[in-house]
């Protein structure tokens, strides 16, 4: 009787040792995703306390949502609008493709990449020329993409290498054109995530001659950095010039001003800007003229979202 009694107090403590380590584990896990999060939803406090007039993210809501694109399976990607046909933009990684979309979301063509590796970004030059980001390759395209043109080709382009990358799958991860600055702006994902300014002052499109360009690295004026852990795609505000960059791991847009301040930020979750679920995976941001704002995201998801006045 007294040894059943020894095991079963043996047992007991077993069993409280068992669940207190148990919670010390959850205790652990709720401390590391709350770290995780803090740096986007600090940012969020920050902007939603400073004064309405820079806060133009937060009065977009979502006009078109989730709408899969017919025609298109998976890995949906980079963005961008081309004001000289009214129309978007996108990459395809796998297979290597690049889609025009009208601003429902419709496919209007698709047309395959040769010569790319891993296309991640895209962004409209002037006309019908594109610039054309593979990210494995860490290589800027400039292709042009005619009216009836039903395949794009990547050799005999003018390209610009960007360096050998340590992790070949974390190089240019976006694209965008700032017309007013004659610059392409590029990000790259982590390892490190960095936003490029790339400055083409006299760089003729369709000539064959390499690009002359200088390169340097954008930093936000706050200290700490940027408050996301990732960047997957970055827009240039044809109105004002300000940043849009955006976190695929955090699926937040934020926008930056000239000087390098936040200005504000949208949160692409369910019940923010009029979304009904959160964002899965947004990896292509666009805006046109008149300040509409395009997402897409994969596997093959188009989003819409309008100014309310």
């Amino acid at each position: 009787m007294k040894r059943d009694t020894q095991v079963l107090g043996w047992r007991l403590r077993r069993r409280r040792i068992a669940a207190v380590m148990a919670l010390l584990a959850l205790v652990a896990i709720c401390l590391h995703l709350n770290t995780m999060r803090l740096p986007w939803h600090g940012a969020i406090a920050a902007e939603r306390a400073a004064p309405a007039a820079n806060a133009q993210l937060a009065r977009y809501h979502a006009t078109e949502q989730a709408k899969p694109v017919i025609g298109i399976r998976d890995n949906l990607s980079g963005l961008t609008y081309s004001p000289h046909t009214h129309t978007l933009f996108a990459v395809i990684n796998r297979p290597p493709s690049v889609a025009e979309l009208n601003t429902k979301g419709e496919l209007l063509r698709l047309m395959p990449l040769e010569g790319a590796d891993d296309p991640e970004g895209v962004a409209h030059i002037d006309g019908n020329w594109f610039a054309i980001a593979d990210e494995r390759r860490n290589r800027i395209h400039w292709v042009e993409i005619v009216p009836e043109g039903r395949k794009v080709v990547l050799s005999q382009t003018q390209s610009l290498a960007l360096g050998d990358t340590e992790i070949k799958n974390f190089g240019v991860e976006g694209l965008s054109w700032d017309g007013q600055r004659r610059q392409l702006v590029a990000v790259t994902e982590k390892w490190p995530m960095q936003v490029l300014r790339i400055s083409l002052p006299a760089f003729a499109l369709g000539t064959g001659a390499s690009p002359s360009v200088t390169v340097k690295s954008w930093e936000p004026a706050d200290p700490t950095g940027l408050p996301t852990t990732d960047l997957a795609s970055v827009e240039v505000d044809p109105r004002t010039g300000n940043l849009l960059l955006l976190g695929e791991e955090s699926s937040v847009l934020y926008e930056y001003d000239r000087n390098g301040d936040l200005a504000g930020l949208m949160p692409l979750w369910a019940g923010e800007s009029g979304l009904e679920r959160t964002i899965p995976q947004p990896e292509g941001v666009a805006m046109d003229g008149s300040g509409v704002l395009y997402l897409v995201s994969e596997p093959n998801l188009f989003y819409r979202f309008e100014k309310r006045s």
